[in-house]
């Protein structure tokens, strides 16, 4: 399994996987030619999207569908919550038969890897993560939270790879001159994880087979990568964990990161 973060913020979101024979894409909120442009800058010609998975209605995870369905045929793989909330040119212009709605916690199978969607929260009708499991090797993928409870820790421990959002820095947040209704919406259970909420949740449940840690959907504005990783560094040094042993590194809104193969 390998994947390469293409794009990651409130301007759009795609992350491309590798899974054996299958080429997949969570997400596809920027354009099909982002999207090719950035794999070719990572030396990976498209020739098909086999599957898509969607985490939400939100545009900036589903800018991009239509154009990438209509040129590889790809199965749209969704909630049934986020299919009926799709914008209505989105879901005019989508085939029913391309269309595989999902259940929290009830895994799809392929030939030889399965997907399971997780519940998250956040303000959109029945929005997910998923976890991509191989050979006991799995990809844990959670943006677009307000909050992870404990309860549901244990379907995501110990993963190889994480891609977690750091949204932003709730002080940054506060002091920008973003409207108090936004401001509000980021901070609610049903918003974004903060660099702090995401540090601890990580450390609840990073285990010894983690070895990279991707932090994902940083605010722009409210946030940055060195304030974001100074947080989880100080959370790690706190809770007795080596920060370097975790390999962790900020996604961009705007390049792709470096293949990431696990």
């Amino acid at each position: 399994m390998k994947f390469i973060i293409l794009a990651s913020g409130s301007k759009g979101n795609a992350t491309y996987l590798e899974i054996g024979t299958k080429k997949i894409l969570i997400d596809s909120g920027i354009s099909l030619r982002q999207i090719q442009s950035r794999l070719n800058a990572r030396n990976i010609a498209l020739d098909r999207v086999d599957a898509i998975f969607i985490t939400h209605e939100h545009i900036d995870h589903v800018s991009g569908l239509i154009a990438v369905v209509r040129k590889y045929k790809s199965t749209i793989y969704m909630t049934e919550g986020t299919y009926h909330n799709l914008a209505r040119i989105i879901k005019e212009n989508l085939e029913q038969a391309n269309i595989q709605l999902l259940k929290y916690d009830s895994p799809v199978t392929f030939s030889d890897f399965s997907v399971e969607p997780l519940v998250t929260y956040h303000d959109a009708l029945e929005p997910c993560g998923y976890k991509f499991l191989e050979n006991e090797k799995a990809l844990v993928y959670i943006t677009d939270t307000g909050y992870y409870p404990q309860v549901a820790f244990n379907a995501i421990r110990n993963a190889q790879s994480y891609i977690i959002e750091a949204n932003h820095d709730p002080e940054m947040l506060l002091d920008s001159n973003r409207p108090w209704q936004l401001k509000r919406r980021i901070l609610d259970d049903e918003g974004h994880l903060s660099n702090e909420d995401s540090a601890f949740l990580m450390v609840n449940i990073i285990g010894d087979k983690t070895h990279k840690i991707v932090l994902a959907h940083l605010s722009q504005e409210c946030n940055t990568k060195a304030k974001a990783l100074e947080i989880y560094q100080e959370v790690f040094q706190k809770q007795g964990l080596i920060f370097a042993d975790y390999h962790i590194e900020c996604a961009d809104q705007d390049q792709p990161l470096k293949e990431i193969e696990i």
